[in-house]
């Protein structure tokens, strides 16, 4: 299938990195209230709590295979590839650096922004296979969702406060690039104030990933230390 042309950016991914961006800080603030007791939940055995940050991953990656496919529909553009992979890379880095300084026992060293940059890399080999990407999502994923196993991967002795490994979370920009393919992202989706406030925060997708947590943790810190 040809991939019809679009213009700069997708107004469907967009709103799916907005949709995820709002989900995540959802997530984030409810898991800050919990941590300073605040709010009272099962992170691992309340349904809910347990598949809302593996939605948001998943709509993170899946979003990452449909940017992908569109951008480097022709032939890969490695300049601006790379770019891009240094890019959050460097923020991956920092991520880890920081962390490690102030949570050493928590510091996060493979974290979203980690699986991002290798599964971007993992994933150009099958920008222009929609069927085999489908096929190989679906070999990740059933085995893991039913079965709860994965092809290994590297992990430290700690607990971080956040481990995204490429398997089985490969399957999902995989799907992304067979969305692609199957036209999903050119959907049409209405022109309202709703739709134009998600492409805004999908458009500053990674800026607003930087900044939510922080300010987010020192907020609840902050007000923790006013009410002792």
């Amino acid at each position: 299938m040809k991939i019809a042309k679009f213009n700069s950016r997708s107004r469907v991914i967009d709103a799916i990195r907005g949709l995820t961006i709002i989900l995540m800080i959802f997530f984030h603030f409810s898991f800050d209230l919990y941590n300073f007791g605040f709010l009272k939940i099962d992170i691992i055995r309340e349904p809910f709590w347990y598949a809302l940050p593996r939605l948001i991953v998943f709509l993170f990656l899946f979003a990452v295979g449909m940017s992908l496919t569109l951008a480097h529909q022709d032939k890969i553009n490695w300049q601006a590839f790379w770019k891009r992979f240094l890019k959050i890379s460097a923020f991956a880095l920092l991520i880890s650096l920081v962390t490690y300084i102030l949570f050493p026992d928590n510091w996060i060293y493979f974290g979203t922004l980690h699986a991002i940059a290798l599964i971007s890399i993992m994933t150009l080999p099958f920008l222009k296979k929609p069927n085999l990407s489908l096929a190989l999502a679906l070999l990740l994923f059933i085995p893991s969702i039913f079965f709860d196993k994965n092809i290994p991967w590297f992990s430290l002795p700690h607990s971080s406060w956040d481990y995204i490994a490429p398997f089985p979370w490969l399957g999902a920009s995989l799907l992304g690039i067979f969305a692609v393919h199957k036209g999903i992202y050119l959907l049409g989706i209405p022109d309202n104030r709703l739709v134009r406030s998600l492409n805004f925060l999908g458009r500053h997708s990674l800026f607003i990933y930087l900044i939510h947590q922080p300010i987010l943790f020192g907020a609840v810190y902050l007000f923790r230390q006013f009410i002792k």
